[in-house]
């Protein structure tokens, strides 16, 4: 407990220095960009990545959090988490009445009593209405994906918020990484090794796919996910790892 006492009391701190200094801002944001992240995905229920306008709402979010706080709000962490989640909440409020301004100007309105709608005005109503409930669906599925690859990745020590610091930035390290990945799913016995051992058979993934020692140790949680998203029954989270298995460069 006192543990958690010091470190809470060490983020404060970085959060006041934080907010009289730029460079120490943007340091505090890249260091908490996995808390972001996390508050995003309580608040909205699903996975968020660094290319959602969620995230830029986060982000926004947590840089008002810190040039707000003064000390007297409580713990810092809970003070930031609370503004995210009001922020992004206020968000899908707009969202949402933005959707249905659009409907109306789609169809014109709700008909007056005895009247009936044009065919390509309720044509315009059903297809919202499908899309509505297809974004419903998918949210739903995708945080179940979430919690159930949340589940298999403890098993190697991590979670599944670490991947926004460890995924691969640079184009010739994700082309990289998505090499090691196709020699894991290629290879039964080495995706097997992994699971029996917990840990990158690295000398024949150095073989297999040519990688060096840097990027298996660098981005070991990153390529140990990707492997098990897609050799699993995870088609949402695939999806943002599709260019792994097709070889391309783009996400």
């Amino acid at each position: 407990m006192l543990f958690a006492f010091d470190g809470d009391a060490k983020l404060d701190r970085e959060a006041l220095r934080a907010r009289e200094d730029e460079a120490a801002m943007e340091a505090f944001i890249r260091r908490n960009r996995r808390f972001i992240l996390g508050c995003a995905y309580k608040t909205l229920k699903r996975f968020v990545s660094e290319s959602d306008d969620e995230w830029s709402v986060a982000l926004i979010a947590f840089h008002e959090a810190v040039q707000s706080y003064d000390g007297s709000r409580g713990a810092f962490k809970s003070f930031a988490g609370l503004v995210i989640r009001r922020r992004l909440l206020d968000y899908l409020d707009s969202q949402s009445r933005a959707r249905r301004e659009i409907a109306a100007d789609l169809t014109g309105g709700e008909p007056e009593e005895g009247e009936t709608l044009p065919a390509v005005q309720l044509e315009a109503q059903r297809r919202i209405a499908m899309e509505s409930m297809a974004r419903d669906r998918d949210q739903t599925d995708t945080r179940e994906e979430i919690e159930a690859v949340q589940q298999l990745l403890a098993g190697y020590g991590f979670s599944f918020f670490d991947l926004a610091d460890c995924s691969p930035k640079a184009k010739k390290t994700k082309a990289a990484c998505a090499a090691v990945v196709r020699a894991l799913l290629g290879d039964r016995e080495l995706m097997a090794q992994l699971r029996r051992t917990g840990a990158l058979p690295a000398k024949a993934l150095r073989r297999e796919a040519g990688a060096s020692r840097k990027i298996l140790e660098n981005h070991r949680r990153y390529i140990i996910a990707a492997a098990e998203i897609l050799d699993g029954d995870y088609p949402h989270l695939a999806e943002y790892l599709r260019y792994v298995k097709e070889g391309s460069d783009a996400e």
